[in-house]
């Protein structure tokens, strides 16, 4: 009993030392021998007379035993204390190299040094010499080029797949054997057959992640690259040849083919501007069909780049042209739609100015549109109620609000008998545009 007591008292205080021992677990043996014979001589004084013989002699028998255990414990604790100062040196090492690629030679010279004075037993200067180059071989070839990086990653993988459980770690296990041999990876001339050889360091697991990591890496690098490339066709509207698109070692193909067609077509819609503008800029009025309607599309939408007024740039196409673009139609048809009074006004006065200049104008009298149909309402309101241009535009503005509009409608229907349902009949564009006087004889509004 006594000696049961004897060693579950040791254990206890073992465990004790151990949290309390230095880093390393240095001195723990012989904290522990010191504790030991104090409570044998403890022990001896409690234990009756004629149990003290035995006891004494159990101690003594045990005693290597005991010396074997503290040593092995901190033997152990001395060996994570300097594995771990080790792991944290390869990490410090490894953010070198990953600053500095070419650096690290230099960072495996080191870490041997390290190993060489390290208080540590072979297999552990192994164990920890593997773990240094893993982390040093991993933060080196992820400093590669992706381009480089992802091929060789898939071929070590690849090469274990064919080598299977017996060939796979071959390296692993030669690594550390000389903390100092000669045939080390850095001693190959090719970079290539560096990285190869790096590769080999790492396990599969790390292997794999630094695979994904790089398509992920990859695929965000082109997926910028795209867009860099998008940019720069639209801003020199394609004025570079799809050679750079092709060379291009961060694209797929199918990315590739993608741009140098957005490439293509933005050459010919840069030629095409090109031609409609000087279009514009030449005294002929050109094809009176389709064509002319397309141009003048095209030149208002290609100079309407914010530094041309654009009602200037509109008015002088109808002028010169004859033909309203359907972007300044648009623009117009949105105007005489908003809530406020200002936007109509200007809307509607610029609609006047188009209308004196093409009056036929097809684009303008589209059917979704109809900005002739609104004009008419416009000239009754101006020239046949008598309400100013601004008045006109805040009745138009308050219309335009959908809670007040069908009451406006009926309001203008009973004000203006002749409007038909926005249909004035035998009315023409070129009556409305007469002074009011002329239009409407006094007494004909409501």
């Amino acid at each position: 009993m006594a000696q049961r007591e004897f060693d579950a008292r040791l254990k206890e205080r073992a465990a004790e030392e151990q949290r309390q021992a230095q880093p390393g677990g240095f001195g723990f043996t012989e904290a522990m021998m010191a504790h030991l014979e104090k409570s044998r001589e403890q022990a001896l004084k409690e234990l009756p007379a004629g149990s003290r013989d035995a006891f004494n002699r159990h101690v003594e028998a045990q005693r290597d035993r005991y010396i074997n255990g503290f040593a092995a414990i901190e033997a152990g604790e001395n060996e994570r204390y300097f594995q771990q100062g080790l792991e944290e040196e390869g990490i410090r090492l490894a953010s070198e190299v990953s600053e500095n690629p070419d650096g690290l030679e230099e960072a495996f010279e080191q870490a041997r040094t390290l190993l060489s004075a390290a208080p540590l037993p072979a297999v552990g200067k192994k164990a920890a010499y593997a773990k240094i180059s893993e982390t040093l071989a991993e933060a080196w070839a992820e400093t590669r080029p992706l381009e480089e990086l992802l091929p060789a990653i898939g071929d070590e993988l690849a090469r274990r797949e064919f080598a299977g459980p017996e060939g796979l770690g071959n390296e692993l296990e030669q690594v550390g054997e000389i903390v100092n041999g000669p045939d080390r990876p850095e001693a190959f001339a090719d970079e290539s057959q560096v990285l190869a050889e790096r590769l080999k360091l790492l396990p599969g697991e790390t292997l794999g992640r630094m695979q994904v990591n790089a398509v992920k890496s990859r695929a965000a690098i082109a997926a910028g690259e795209v867009g860099k490339i998008e940019h720069r066709i639209e801003a020199s509207f394609g004025q570079f040849d799809k050679s750079e698109i092709e060379a291009n070692g961060l694209l797929d193909p199918r990315q590739k083919t993608r741009l140098i067609g957005q490439l293509e077509v933005a050459k010919k819609e840069h030629i095409a501007n090109i031609e409609a503008a000087n279009w514009l800029l030449s005294s002929e009025e050109g094809d009176r069909g389709p064509q002319r309607q397309k141009n003048a599309n095209r030149a208002f939408t290609f100079l309407d780049n914010g530094e041309i007024d654009r009602d200037t740039l509109a008015l002088k196409i109808v002028e010169t042209k004859g033909v309203v673009p359907e972007g300044y139609a648009a623009a117009l048809s949105k105007g005489t739609r908003s809530n406020e009074p200002e936007v109509i006004l200007r809307a509607y006065e610029n609609l006047a100015k188009v209308l004196a200049l093409a009056p036929q104008s097809a684009v303008l009298a589209k059917r979704e549109r109809n900005l002739v149909d609104r004009f008419e309402k416009w000239t009754l309101l101006t020239k046949g109620y008598g309400l100013s241009p601004e008045e006109a535009a805040e009745t138009l503005a308050k219309g335009n609000d959908s809670g007040s509009a069908h009451n406006l409608e009926e309001a203008f229907d009973r004000q203006f008998p002749d409007w038909e349902g926005k249909d004035l009949g035998s009315q023409t564009l070129k009556e409305l545009l007469r002074p009011a006087d002329t239009r409407f004889p006094e007494g004909s509004g409501g």
